[in-house]
C-alpha cells in the first residue's frame, strides 16, 4: 500500500525562531556544530526559550559532528530524555535522527540548508536510522549568514536526492515532491548562491521537498548515489559533498535507469517539451547540471578534492561498485570537456 511519511508539523517563515516554542518535554538535548550559531547568539536564544519551559536541558556544541553525537549519547543513556533539538548542517540533523532513533525521543530538526547528508555513523548507517522529526523549523534568516560554498554544496546535493527519488520511486506523491524540490533548486541555486535573499529562501524550501521525498524512497540505500557516495566518503568527505558532485556523472553512466526521471525533471524545468527525444533532452540536462556545478565552484570529478589517484586506486580494488562508473565520478566525464 502507497504510503508517506512526513512531520507532524513544518514551521517556516523568515525569523520564525524568534517565536520557538519546545515540545513539551522533561529533559531535553539542544546540539549544533555552528560556531557561526553560537557566535551570533541564536543558539543562546534557543536554549534559554528552552530552559522556561523544560526542567532540564543540556547544549553541546561541536564542529565534529562523530564527537558531537558520542557526547550526546553519554547524556541520554545516563537518564531518559524526551527531546532532541538538533539546530545547524545537514549533519547535525542526520546525528539528531539517530539519536531520536535510538532513544525513542521527540525530534525537532532545525536546518540552516539542507537537512540530509546521509551520514553513516559507528552506531548505524543512515539508511538504517532515517525517518521523519516530528517538527521541522525552516527559517530563512539562518541560511542568510552561511558561505555560498555550503549553500551551493546543499543545494546540489539536494538536486541529487531529488532526481534519484524520481528515478526509482514509484508513488506519485513522493515523485512530485522531489520534482518540484528539483525545478526549484534549479531556478534558485545561482540567485541564491549570488546572495539573493529571496533565492535563499525559495532555496531553503526546496531543498526540504528534496530530502522529505528522499526520505520516502524506501531503495534509495541500494542506489548508485548512496554507494559511490559510501565509497568516497571511506577518504573522509562527507556523503553530502560527494552527491553534490557526482550525480551528474552517475545519471551519465547510467542512462537507462535514470532516463524517465530524467525527462521528467528536464520538462519540468523547462528544457524539454513531450514530444521530444528523451536522450537528446537527459543529455542536456546533464549537461547543464554540471554547468550549475561549474557555476557554483563544484568541481567536475572527486579527483578535485585533492584525492590522489594512489590512494583512489588501492581501495577502488576492494570495492564492488563497477569500476566504470567509479572511473567516471573521480576522472569526470570526457563529454563535460567538450562543453
Amino acid at each position: 500500500m502507497p504510503e508517506i511519511y512526513l512531520p507532524e508539523k513544518i514551521i517556516f517563515e523568515r525569523n520564525v525562531l524568534d517565536k520557538f516554542s519546545p515540545e513539551e518535554a522533561e529533559r531535553a538535548i539542544l546540539i549544533s556544530d555552528s560556531e557561526i550559531l553560537k557566535n551570533c547568539g541564536t543558539l543562546d536564544k534557543i536554549l534559554n526559550k528552552s530552559m522556561r519551559m523544560i526542567s532540564q536541558v543540556n547544549l553541546i556544541v561541536n564542529t565534529n559532528v562523530y564527537e558531537l553525537y558520542r557526547q550526546a549519547a553519554e547524556i541520554f543513556y545516563s537518564g531518559e530524555i524526551d527531546l532532541i533539538v538538533a539546530i545547524g548542517s545537514s549533519a547535525v540533523i542526520d546525528c539528531g535522527m539517530l539519536l531520536s532513533h535510538q532513544s525513542r525521543a521527540k525530534f525537532t530538526a532545525i536546518p540552516c540548508c539542507s537537512a540530509c547528508s546521509m551520514t553513516d555513523f559507528e552506531a548505524d548507517r543512515y539508511h538504517h536510522y532515517r525517518h521523519s522529526p516530528n517538527t521541522v523549523i525552516l527559517d530563512p534568516a539562518l541560511t542568510e549568514c552561511l558561505p555560498s560554498g555550503m549553500i551551493a554544496y546543499d543545494a546540489m546535493s539536494s538536486f541529487a536526492y531529488a532526481v534519484d527519488t524520481v528515478a526509482s520511486n514509484d508513488n506519485i506523491i513522493v515523485r512530485n515532491l522531489a520534482i518540484h524540490g528539483a525545478v526549484e533548486i534549479y531556478r534558485n541555486i545561482i540567485p541564491a548562491y549570488r546572495g539573493n535573499i529571496t533565492a535563499i529562501e525559495k532555496l531553503l524550501y526546496a531543498m526540504y521537498f528534496a530530502v522529505a521525498a528522499h526520505r520516502n524512497f524506501a531503495e534509495a540505500g541500494n542506489s548508485y548515489l548512496n554507494r559511490v557516495s559510501s565509497f568516497f566518503s571511506e577518504f573522509g568527505y562527507s556523503k553530502s559533498s560527494v552527491c553534490a558532485l557526482v550525480f551528474p556523472n552517475i545519471a551519465e553512466y547510467d542512462e537507462n535507469l535514470f532516463r524517465n526521471g530524467l525527462f521528467e525533471t528536464a520538462k519540468a524545468v523547462g528544457i524539454a517539451k513531450d514530444d521530444d527525444d528523451p536522450y537528446y533532452a537527459n543529455t542536456e540536462l546533464i549537461d547543464r547540471m554540471r554547468k550549475l556545478q561549474a557555476s557554483v565552484g563544484i568541481p567536475r570529478a572527486v579527483s578535485g578534492f585533492n584525492l590522489t589517484e594512489n590512494a583512489y586506486q588501492s581501495r577502488k580494488i576492494h570495492s564492488n561498485i563497477p569500476d566504470t562508473l567509479l572511473d567516471l565520478c573521480y576522472y569526470g566525464s570526457f563529454k563535460f570537456m567538450k562543453l
